[in-house]
């Protein structure tokens, strides 16, 4: 026995709203996957982004570039001796130098220097060639151009806690260098104290 059902308009009337509505949580169930689907993909992009391996860069070299300016120098009976009494300037860029240096002697004479030259720098040598200088009562009483002599204008370079450390051929100077400057030293007699400006 088969049963007719006989729909009212009424019936009809409410099946346009219920296929609307599915079709809109359709949509919506559809979006809310999509949705998920972006965020999945968007934290497995991160994770492959940074869960890589680092890629070294190759380390720049090591340097001594910069200019540099004295800011005091020590003398071994403990005086400090600072601008005015003493001023100077080194620069060292791209393998030349130039040094301006004045001191003020305790006699009231004035030393000076002024050098231009051309260096190398590596890890475990430096080398100096100086190509002009004029040098007035510092090694010796008077003027001279005559740079001080040397047998190999190359000597080693050593390092230690970040600062390289080594003695520029024929000047008699112990320095070393760091990020903040550098420190000259020449025998019994004084320190100087060198800030790096640039």
């Amino acid at each position: 026995m088969q049963t007719n059902v006989t729909r009212t308009p009424i019936d009809r009337a409410c099946q346009a709203p219920i296929r609307t509505l599915g079709a809109q949580m359709k949509t919506l169930l559809l979006a809310s996957r999509t949705a998920r689907g972006l965020i999945l993909l968007t934290v497995l992009a991160m994770w492959a982004v940074y869960s890589e391996p680092a890629i070294s860069t190759p380390s720049s070299p090591p340097s001594i570039d910069g200019t540099y300016e004295l800011t005091e120098r020590v003398m071994a009976d403990g005086t400090v001796l600072r601008p005015p009494s003493i001023v100077a300037l080194y620069t060292l860029a791209h393998g030349r130098f130039n040094l301006n240096l004045f001191v003020k002697n305790r006699d009231g004479t004035i030393a000076s220097e002024s050098t231009i030259g051309r260096y190398t720098f590596s890890a475990d040598k430096y080398c100096e060639w100086i190509d002009y200088t004029v040098r007035n009562n510092l090694d010796n009483p008077g003027v001279t151009n005559e740079a001080p002599a040397v047998s190999d204008h190359c000597t080693p370079v050593t390092s230690k806690d970040s600062r390289f450390n080594f003695s520029p051929p024929g000047e008699g100077v112990e320095v070393s260098f760091g990020p903040e400057g550098f420190t000259a030293k020449v025998g019994g007699e004084f320190v100087d104290h060198w800030r790096k400006i640039r």
